[in-house]
């Protein structure tokens, strides 16, 4: 700690100058906060990771990702050109003034293998992330994109300063300045002193015209590609985390049954009273605006059962004669059962989704669930996701329902 004289007293201080100090001379600490992560004991996990290839969603589950003895197995595919993508659901949000950090425990199997193997956080649009190429060397990269065109990827060289087979598990880190225009460091493990060292900066500050990425919200990804040779990456477990921030803040929203009654007549069994779809596309880029549900309400006049359903299967929903509507900046839609009364409502198809909570609510009664669980658990709706809210008499009789949804979104 160093000392001020204030009055001729001598009084204790943080230890530096200047930003690293607040405004009182107290000293400034952080403290790391895991935004998302993910480890593959058992299997990878489908409610934390989805496996693209060759550009389209395996909505039906995994294919080239697997667990070999707990770690990430992913393959690029056997034949020439097959990319294959494992990214997160959750998209986590960089923090202003804060750092961002990636961390990761990696294998790259035949390290000269005619390919192309990327690990970090990126989508296809915006992102920072290692490249293993089939000359063994590797490289600091970051993507982004202006004017609606994704630009080249600015590839680096890494030099690594100390003895590695990259063949063998090691420790790769990634920490951002970020604020759009700060530095990126890359690390890596040195086995001699079992330590992570700075092998690679990219030197930003000062240097830029344009935001180094224009889209900081990334999920965790690992890509493979097929260049002559099925290459591998396989993982232990991965993380981002924010140096400093929090673990959540955002805005609130809601959309609920906006009749006049604040009800909709229905008849049958698991009538879509609310549908909500977080768009995959959003102002004409990959959407990533994450959305944690915050709570869920159902009431009708008659005893009925109230369930949620999630699924990213688009036919589960036939419109019929109803048309989806945007909500505030239209990175989601929604649809209110018959609302306005059209000849045909809404159909859903239960077989093509997941039953994720279920109650009973007594007639002329409202039943509230909470999604927020203390950080025990957190319900997120991500790009992609559709969310049925749908209400029925116990014996599938005429009703009147209706359906409120709160959510916060991570703009």
């Amino acid at each position: 700690m160093g000392t001020v004289t204030y009055n001729g007293e001598s009084l204790a201080r943080g230890v530096g100058s200047g930003i690293n100090l607040d405004a009182w001379g107290h000293q400034k600490t952080v403290s790391d906060f895991s935004l998302v992560h993910g480890m593959f004991t058992f299997e990878v996990p489908a409610a934390v990771w989805k496996e693209s290839r060759n550009g389209v969603e395996d909505i039906t589950g995994f294919t080239n990702a697997t667990s070999d003895d707990g770690k990430l197995n992913l393959v690029s595919g056997a034949t020439l050109n097959d990319i294959t993508v494992l990214d997160t659901f959750r998209h986590p949000r960089y923090e202003p003034n804060r750092g961002h950090t990636y961390s990761v425990s990696l294998f790259l199997p035949d390290v000269n293998a005619n390919g192309v193997r990327d690990f970090g956080m990126f989508t296809d649009e915006s992102g920072v992330f290692f490249r293993l190429k089939s000359d063994g060397v590797l490289y600091a990269c970051r993507v982004t994109t202006l004017g609606g065109v994704i630009q080249t990827p600015v590839q680096e060289p890494i030099t690594i300063p100390f003895e590695i087979d990259l063949e063998k598990g090691n420790i790769f880190d990634i920490q951002m300045q970020w604020r759009g225009v700060g530095n990126i460091k890359f690390f890596i493990g040195n086995p001699a002193t079992g330590t992570s060292e700075l092998v690679h900066t990219m030197d930003l500050l000062g240097s830029l015209d344009e935001l180094s990425v224009f889209n900081p919200a990334m999920p965790i990804a690992f890509r493979c590609e097929n260049l002559g040779d099925e290459v591998t990456i396989q993982s232990g477990c991965v993380d981002v985390s924010t140096e400093g921030g929090s673990n959540y803040d955002g805005t609130y929203g809601s959309l609920g049954t906006s009749t006049d009654t604040g009800s909709v007549a229905i008849t049958g069994l698991n009538v879509p009273v609310l549908v909500v779809h977080s768009k995959s596309i959003f102002s004409s880029r990959i959407n990533t605006r994450d959305i944690l549900n915050l709570a869920a309400i159902g009431y009708a006049d008659q005893r009925c059962v109230f369930r949620i359903w999630v699924t990213r299967d688009a036919t589960a929903i036939t419109l019929n004669d109803q048309t989806w509507t945007d909500y505030r900046d239209a990175n989601i839609e929604y649809i209110e059962y018959n609302t306005p009364v059209v000849g045909a409502p809404i159909t859903f198809d239960t077989t093509k989704a997941i039953q994720t909570f279920s109650a009973r609510v007594d007639q002329d009664q409202t039943f509230p669930s909470d999604a927020v669980f203390d950080k025990a658990a957190s319900l997120t709706l991500t790009p992609g996701d559709y969310l049925i809210f749908t209400l029925h008499r116990e014996n599938g009789a005429n009703a009147n329902a209706g359906v409120t949804y709160e959510f916060s979104e991570e703009v």
